[in-house]
């Protein structure tokens, strides 16, 4: 056992004594903290304290500690060792009591600067002149993401060339990274997150969005979810002539719509130019709906795929026709929402919104 080791190891007791372990532990307790928070590069404290028994005070006149040893799982030796007045540590590590001797029940531990390898089990040994005892804690080591960058490839993209965009973060523990159109809508088809394991032990973060020319919205936003799934910073990218390219597009959308219950809907939606186009084509279309992650509806460069009972209300649509409806085959419940529509065009792009009401007997 860890504790027969830990005793054999300084030979402070004769066999009795931990051959009558439930007898001499009963006198003494270790108090801990079960879980404590770290944050990375900041100091840490790590809470145990002593109780002796009523027992125990009134027959040891004087109650002290003749050896604490604080251990971390998977480090072989001690990081902090108390033994008969002599006191040793691994560097960074102390009592948290500034002037701790052997009288003070208070032996927790503090950990200077916090790093990843700090995370794990600690367990406090205590041998005192009338019992010992163990306990142990965690520590949890968080490290707050920095503000992402984003490398634009290349340098100078802008809404005509095709491209990327590569958004990085780093912190602890694993997080995620989500990208946002201009309107703060998440992006449908969110690119792989890539994750690094740094030499201090964070995570970096790291994902591509790639950018075809002629399809591209005016800005970018990518931001970073923490391992709790919480939003903790942002960056956005705006694109190059980002107010010309919308500015040749537009989108009309009716903005209510009623839908009856386990009839056809249908959202109407048509793109009007604002100039000339020699030959005007519809390169990307996308419908999304607020609540459903993949797109209900998706034409992209001659692909069109979309969910069950979802298509286009034109029946021979194709990407000479501004009339980018939709049409909805048998309304039902789930179906209300708001509804986004995302038209890219050789001459610009734009998106806009439309609200599905659904009446009718259940």
């Amino acid at each position: 056992m860890v504790r027969s080791s830990v005793v054999s190891e300084f030979k402070i007791f004769d066999s009795s004594w931990y051959l009558c372990d439930s007898f001499f532990t009963a006198f003494v307790e270790i108090h801990c903290k079960t879980q404590n928070i770290g944050q990375y590069e900041q100091e840490s404290r790590l809470d145990c304290v002593i109780h002796y028994s009523e027992r125990d005070v009134v027959d040891v006149e004087d109650p002290e500690i003749m050896v604490v040893i604080w251990r971390k799982e998977e480090v072989e030796e001690p990081i902090l060792k108390y033994n008969h007045g002599k006191l040793t540590s691994l560097p960074g590590y102390s009592f948290a009591e500034p002037s701790w001797n052997n009288k003070n029940v208070n032996v927790s531990l503090l950990i200077h600067k916090t790093a990843v390898k700090d995370e794990g089990v600690y367990t406090c040994f205590v041998f005192t002149n009338s019992g010992f005892n163990s306990n142990q804690t965690r520590l949890n080591v968080t490290a707050k993401y920095g503000v992402p960058t984003i490398q634009p490839q290349p340098q100078d993209i802008d809404l005509d060339t095709d491209g990327s965009l590569t958004c990085k973060s780093t912190g602890y523990p694993k997080g995620r990274l989500s990208w946002f159109d201009k309107d703060i809508k998440p992006w449908l088809d969110q690119p792989e997150v890539k994750v690094l394991k740094t030499e201090n032990g964070l995570f970096l973060l790291s994902s591509t969005l790639k950018i075809q020319g002629g399809s591209a919205f005016s800005q970018y936003t990518c931001k970073v979810f923490n391992a709790r799934g919480d939003e903790e910073v942002e960056k956005s990218f705006n694109s190059a002539g980002s107010s010309q390219s919308e500015a040749f597009v537009k989108i009309h959308c009716k903005t209510q719509n009623i839908g009856q219950y386990e009839q056809e809907s249908r959202l109407d939606c048509v793109i009007h130019y604002l100039e000339e186009v020699e030959d005007p084509e519809i390169l990307v279309v996308i419908w999304s709906r607020e609540g459903v992650e993949e797109p209900i509806l998706k034409y992209e460069n001659g692909k069109l795929t979309s969910l069950p009972g979802y298509l286009f209300a034109e029946p021979s649509w194709n990407n000479k026709n501004v009339n980018v409806s939709l049409l909805i085959h048998k309304t039902a419940v789930k179906d209300e929402g708001v509804y986004t529509c995302y038209v890219f065009t050789n001459s610009g792009y734009n998106t806009n919104h439309t609200r599905l009401n659904v009446t009718g007997e259940l």
